[in-house]
């Protein structure tokens, strides 16, 4: 029994080991913190698409990763920072890098960065569900920053701490940048959200939550049905408003548009977080672009790729600038 023990103690050390420093690399990537890794494709010379499975949510998930042009013959000691870049509703892992949709290999290919880009699932909102029922489990939150976080450290050269991450995202990904922000306020050093679902508790968001397109039924698994009183509800505790606080060491960016009433009204979040991060004295950069002509770059103001892409291509020398780099 005691070398049983013993051998159990020397294997627990070694799995927390692993993930917390990088034993694999790109393109040999290996299993471990919970997810088992299962393939992977060379899109290109700097874009690799990854797939892993996980307990926390169904099916195989996809991961897009693009590398630095150098990663390969920077030498072993070069650890590079991350971004984490998320996806909107209906959208996958490879739509920040689908031609005529995201631009995320030509806005952040020539810098000196690791971008990760996760399927967070057509609905899945970046959250552990409240009501998964027969879809169970749909564990977003714990697959995205308890398993693929350290699973991208374990497998790449990154500078695995606060200051060599960052994490953006646009639409239903907006909302999963805050939110994981807020919930691991350890894991990042900036945050950012492009026309982000950010106001949960305006009962105009829930509608449109409930009723996204494509969905055939209200979509109530990731934070239940809207009741009085809202504070014991799913939205309130995912809620990035109303949990504000959590942001207070680290700098935030939102921006967003206005040209449609869609836009408009996930705009207000935006404007409403802004005004209590001020109060505070969180450092936020702030850009409600209306009609789009102040960000320009092909935005029009509206619900859009032209004013997401134009929205990375803003802030994304403000992101470079706060993260650390280890030569």
């Amino acid at each position: 029994m005691m070398v049983k023990g013993i051998i159990y103690l020397q294997l627990v050390f070694f799995l927390c080991f692993a993930c917390k420093y990088s034993i694999g690399d790109a393109p040999n990537f290996i299993s471990g913190c919970g997810l088992t890794f299962l393939s992977s494709t060379q899109i290109n010379n700097q874009l690799y698409e990854v797939v892993v499975s996980s307990k926390q949510v169904l099916g195989n998930q996809t991961v897009r990763i693009l590398l630095p042009t150098d990663y390969f013959t920077s030498g072993s000691s070069r650890r590079y920072p991350s971004l984490y870049l998320l996806h909107g509703a209906t959208d996958n892992a490879t739509t920040w890098t689908r031609p005529g949709k995201g631009e995320a290999q030509n806005i952040t290919g020539n810098a000196s960065l690791i971008t990760v880009m996760p399927n967070g699932d057509r609905f899945g909102f970046y959250t552990n569900w409240v009501l998964p029922g027969q879809s169970a489990p749909q564990n977003w939150r714990t697959f995205h920053m308890e398993e693929l976080v350290p699973w991208i450290d374990l497998n790449l050269r990154t500078i695995a701490k606060k200051e060599g991450r960052a994490i953006a995202g646009l639409s239903m990904g907006g909302f999963g940048a805050m939110h994981y922000a807020e919930a691991y306020s350890d894991n990042f050093i900036y945050g950012a959200s492009f026309s982000g679902v950010l106001n949960l508790l305006d009962p105009r968001v829930q509608t449109l939550v409930l009723n996204l397109p494509g969905k055939d039924n209200p979509l109530i698994g990731p934070f239940g049905y809207p009741t009085s009183p809202i504070t014991s509800t799913g939205w309130f505790a995912a809620d990035t408003i109303a949990h504000a606080a959590e942001l207070r060491n680290i700098s935030i960016a939102l921006l967003a548009g206005n040209a449609s009433t869609f836009e408009a009204t996930l705009g207000d979040g935006s404007f409403r977080l802004h005004d209590v991060l001020v109060a505070l004295n969180v450092p936020v950069y702030f850009h409600p672009y209306g009609n789009g002509q102040s960000i320009g770059h092909g935005c029009n103001g509206d619900h859009n790729w032209g004013c997401f892409n134009a929205a990375l291509n803003e802030v994304f020398p403000r992101i470079m600038a706060a993260l650390q780099q280890q030569y």
